[in-house]
């Protein structure tokens, strides 16, 4: 089930954590001058409207915090954009346009850092790699040129206007633009069961294997993810599917990395790819340990929860598995699970 910059000014919020006031700082995505810091307002306060995309509890106290999970505590943008080297993964929602302009926020912070990144795509399939890269060659500063050479119309992901700015920084300062999608053929071998002797799917690289209670972990979220409607008989070909699309994200970010000679990699990809526990952030840890892995995901706040380490729930673990967390108001309030079906043996979107 697919779960559905540019300068800023500071949105100040209080709010309470373990019984103690704190105060975070942090801006919203905006292409607006920036303005100076408003007055922090006092709990429960309506704080200044932002120019955020989104707007379902935009006046929740965590949106536009930065959440360092490692330091237990607020840190400010500067702070986390300063120190970003090696793997960046930026782990989104996919219907929430705010993440996608916090994405590509990021990316334009590293350029101007002087940072040359490799930049990946969840979105674009690898076997897309030879028609992006001769979109690129015709129309180097096109962004909709690469949409129409991956057939993104086609693809079921969210509108291109969401992504296209991010796809920009990266054309406008020439940085490679990398596919990391497992192709849909090789999608449906992984479906398959295999046998003792091998069959479909043995030659995928699934990525380095899950401890007991990781594969526990993963097994619960996709049973989740599919509202019920999972048969358990599917469970381990979807496992082998999920892992095998973090393997494939690791193996091109390393590979592209390699290839440019590039000292940093962005992945762009859902949150469920960019963990560190157990998504694409764990292979690239084991594969590349040449090369530092840094994980910020971008969350939708939820009413009722004002501390940050309460949405470790989100991701079925007891603590965050990312670096950072960077709060976002709500794209929407859909029931993911309302009008479900399920087809045999489905083809799963990330998560």
């Amino acid at each position: 089930m697919r779960l559905l910059g540019t300068q800023a000014g500071v949105v100040v919020a209080v709010i309470h954590a373990a019984g103690a006031a704190l105060s975070c700082s942090a801006p919203a995505p905006s292409s607006a001058v920036p303005r100076a810091p408003t007055p922090a307002p006092e709990l429960g306060a309506a704080r200044p409207a932002a120019a955020w995309s989104t707007r379902l509890a935009g006046d929740h106290p965590l949106v536009g915090c930065i959440w360092s999970v490692r330091a237990s505590r607020f840190v400010e943008e500067a702070q986390v954009l300063g120190g970003l080297r090696g793997y960046v993964l930026l782990g989104e929602k996919h219907d929430n346009p705010d993440h996608h302009a916090l994405q590509a926020r990021v990316l334009r912070a590293l350029v101007a850092a002087g940072r040359k990144p490799v930049v990946a795509f969840e979105m674009f399939e690898v076997d897309d790699q030879a028609a992006i890269d001769g979109a690129r060659r015709q129309h180097p500063r096109d962004a909709a040129a690469l949409a129409s050479a991956a057939h993104w119309e086609k693809s079921g992901w969210p509108p291109w206007a969401d992504y296209a700015p991010i796809a920009q920084v990266a054309l406008d300062a020439s940085l490679p633009i990398v596919a990391t999608g497992l192709p849909r053929s090789r999608m449906r071998a992984l479906m398959k069961p295999t046998d003792a002797d091998g069959g479909a799917g043995q030659a995928i690289d699934e990525g380095t294997p899950l401890d007991a209670a990781q594969a526990a972990s993963l097994r619960e979220e996709l049973k989740e993810s599919h509202c019920g409607h999972l048969p358990e008989a599917a469970v381990g070909s979807m496992i082998r599917f999920q892992r095998a699309r973090d393997a494939s994200m690791a193996a091109s970010l390393i590979a592209a990395a390699s290839a440019a000679r590039a000292k940093d990699a962005v992945l762009i990809a859902g949150t469920g790819h960019t963990r560190r526990d157990r998504g694409a952030g764990r292979d690239l840890v084991v594969r590349d340990p040449s090369r530092p892995v840094t994980s910020i995901a971008f969350a939708e706040v939820e009413v009722g929860k004002n501390e940050p380490p309460a949405y470790a729930s989100r991701w079925n673990v007891a603590a965050l598995p990312f670096d950072f967390v960077w709060f976002t108001p709500r794209a929407n309030d859909d029931d993911p699970c309302a009008g479900f079906t399920h087809a045999e043996q489905p083809v799963p979107a990330s998560p």
